[in-house]
C-alpha cells in the first residue's frame, strides 16, 4: 500500500523563541494518522519570505500533503498565500464574497472595516476557500505540482474548525486510505531504554506495524499502529505480555485514572499523607471526575511538627531515624489511613531538593502503603530537579498502591 505523507509548516517567529510552541501540529497529526496519512515532516519557520519559500519549496518537493498554520492575516508579515503563490505560478484574484462577508463581520462587531483587511479577500486562482466559522481569515485548500496544499490560520481554534469541517473530508475524498487503527499501551515505573530494546526484537516492519514510544516522568506510552485491525492487537498482547507488571492500561490515561478504577470497581478507599510532594497526589487524583467514590481526603504534613501533631507520628522516630526515613512513611501511611477510616494509606517523605536534608540528597524518597493488614514501604532514589523528582515520586506512589493491593 503506498504511503501517504504529510508535512506540517508551523509559520510564526514568535514559535521559535523560548515562550511559544507549535501545538496545532499535534491536533493535525492526530486528526490525519485517523484517516490513514503519515506526517513525515515538521518545519517551523519565521515570519521571513525567503524563509518561508524555501520551506514550502522544500515541503512540496517530498511530501503528498502540506498544511501549514499562520501568515494569513491582514498585517505585512502575513504573506503565506502570496509565497505558496508564487511558487505554484497562481496569481491572487480578490473573492468579492469573502470581502463582503468580511464587511458584515466588521460591521455587526461596530467596527469600521480596515482597508488592509481587503488583503484576508485574495485567494491564490483555483484555490478552494475554506470557511473560518470561529473567525476572519479564511484558509485555502489548492493543488500544486500535483500535491495537495492546505493553508490554514495559526490561531489553534481557528485551525481546529477548518480540520474538522473542511480539510480532512477533503482528504478523504481524495485519497481515500482505510482507517489506520491504533492502540496506545501504558507502563509504569519501567526505563523507556529497556522497552525499546525488548520491542526491537519483534517484527513489526514485516508485519505492517509502526510502534512508537513516548516517555514522560510519570509514565512510558508505547503506540501501534497499522491498517490491519487484528494485528495491531495481536501485537499489542505481545508487547504487553513482555512486561505484564508494568502495564496498567490503555489509551491516554495516568496511573491515577488506572487506580481510581480500581479502587471503585473493588469498592475500597484510599487516604494520603504527603510531605515532600505537597498534596500533589491528592492533586492527581481529585483533578478526575468521580474521585469522591474512592479518594476520602488526605494530609500535607509538611513540617515535623505537622507529622507529629496531626499524623501521631511518634517524635522519637523522628529523632532516632528522621523525618525521611522508611519509619516515618510507615507511620504516615498507617495513621492517616486510620484517621480517615480508609481502606488503604498512602504515606510519602523524602528530599525533593535542590540541596540535601537531614544529611541526605535530593532525590532520596520512601513510599509506604497500607492495608489494615499489611504495610509496604519502598525507597527510591529518583534523579532530577525539585518538580521531576516530585513528579516520578507521585507515579511511584501509585504504583505500588495497584501492584501490592489493587491486582
Amino acid at each position: 500500500m503506498k504511503r501517504v505523507v504529510a508535512e506540517l509548516i508551523a509559520i510564526g517567529s514568535e514559535l521559535l523563541g523560548p515562550s511559544k510552541i507549535d501545538t496545532n501540529s499535534l491536533y493535525i497529526t492526530e486528526k490525519l494518522n485517523s484517516i490513514g496519512i503519515e506526517v513525515g515532516f515538521k518545519t517551523v519557520v519565521g515570519d521571513e519570505r525567503q524563509s518561508l519559500e524555501n520551506a514550502f519549496k522544500t515541503a512540496i518537493s517530498r511530501a503528498d500533503i502540506v498544511i501549514s498554520t499562520g501568515g494569513l492575516g491582514p498585517t505585512e508579515d502575513d504573506f503565506t498565500k502570496e509565497v505558496v503563490g508564487e511558487l505554484c505560478n497562481l496569481e491572487l484574484k480578490l473573492d468579492k464574497n469573502i470581502l463582503e462577508n468580511l464587511k458584515e463581520r466588521f460591521k455587526k462587531r461596530g467596527i469600521s472595516f480596515p482597508e488592509n483587511s481587503v488583503k484576508m479577500a485574495y485567494i491564490p486562482e483555483g484555490g478552494k476557500p475554506i470557511p473560518n466559522g470561529p473567525g476572519a481569515a479564511p484558509g485555502v485548500f489548492l493543488e500544486c505540482n500535483k500535491k495537495t496544499i492546505a493553508l490554514l490560520p495559526g490561531v489553534p481554534r481557528e485551525m481546529r474548525y477548518m480540520i474538522d469541517n473542511f480539510v480532512i473530508n477533503e482528504l478523504e475524498k481524495k485519497y481515500k486510505l482505510p482507517e489506520k487503527f491504533t492502540i496506545s499501551i501504558n507502563f509504569a515505573s519501567i526505563p523507556e531504554a529497556i522497552i525499546d530494546n525488548t520491542l526491537k526484537e519483534l517484527p513489526f516492519e514485516e508485519n505492517d506495524i509502526q510502534y512508537a514510544i513516548l516517555a514522560s516522568l510519570r509514565k512510558v506510552q508505547v503506540n501501534l499502529s497499522g491498517f490491519d485491525r487484528k494485528r495491531v492487537e495481536e501485537f499489542s498482547n505481545k508487547v504487553i505480555s513482555k512486561f505484564p507488571e508494568a502495564f496498567f492500561g490503555y489509551g491516554n490515561i495516568f496511573l491515577e485514572n488506572a487506580v481510581l478504577d480500581k479502587l471503585i470497581e473493588k469498592g475500597k478507599t484510599v487516604a494520603f499523607a504527603e510531605s515532600c510532594t505537597g498534596g500533589w497526589l491528592g492533586k492527581l487524583i481529585t483533578d478526575i471526575p468521580g474521585s469522591s467514590k474512592a479518594f476520602l481526603g488526605g494530609v500535607v504534613s509538611y513540617s515535623n511538627d505537622a507529622k507529629i501533631e496531626i499524623l501521631k507520628v511518634p517524635s522519637e522516630t523522628i529523632e532516632r531515624f528522621g523525618a525521611v526515613s522508611p519509619q516515618t512513611a510507615f507511620f504516615m501511611a498507617n495513621n492517616v489511613r486510620k484517621l480517615f477510616k480508609s481502606d488503604f494509606g498512602v504515606g510519602i517523605t523524602g528530599v525533593a531538593g535542590p540541596s540535601q536534608s537531614e544529611k541526605k540528597p535530593a532525590g532520596l524518597v520512601f513510599v509506604s502503603v497500607c492495608s489494615k493488614d499489611k504495610t509496604v514501604v519502598k525507597k527510591y532514589n529518583l534523579r532530577g530537579d525539585r518538580d521531576m523528582i516530585r513528579q516520578q515520586t507521585t507515579s511511584r506512589a501509585f504504583d505500588l498502591l495497584r501492584r501490592e493491593f489493587l491486582k
